[in-house]
């Protein structure tokens, strides 16, 4: 049996190397950083508003095979944008960070961040 290989890590059978910011492409992103409201955590509270109950650790999968799902694998999203990435874009994939089960509202709750989409569950007294 051959081993797997990640092709998410490996291009042309050579470990892939992030290409780093061209000056250009670097003052866009620290200009674009400088005019957003980075240190405002009110959408991080928003959030995590209702969240009920999470995985620990945030994978899924069986143990004896590889992970459908991991986010420590991307857990590195919550250090600081690095030049190479648009600030906005970053925030936004650190808000995908937050999972678990959340309370919606009464009788509403949701599944997300375990993918990129969520689910909905309505409770009512019918089913």
């Amino acid at each position: 049996m051959t081993d797997h290989i990640d092709h998410a890590d490996q291009i042309n059978g050579s470990p892939q190397q992030p290409k780093l910011a061209t000056a250009a492409t670097a003052e866009i992103n620290a200009d674009a950083s400088a005019r957003l409201k980075l240190d405002d955590r009110a959408d991080f509270e928003r959030a995590t508003r209702g969240r009920l109950a999470q995985l620990d650790p945030p994978i899924i999968g069986r143990e004896s095979q590889r992970p459908v799902w991991d986010l420590e694998r991307i857990a590195f999203l919550l250090a600081d944008a690095p030049p190479e990435v648009n600030p906005s874009l970053w925030r936004q994939a650190q808000l995908n960070l937050e999972h678990g089960l959340f309370q919606v509202t009464d009788g509403i709750y949701q599944v997300r961040g375990y993918d990129l989409s969520n689910i909905t569950f309505v409770r009512t007294d019918s089913g």
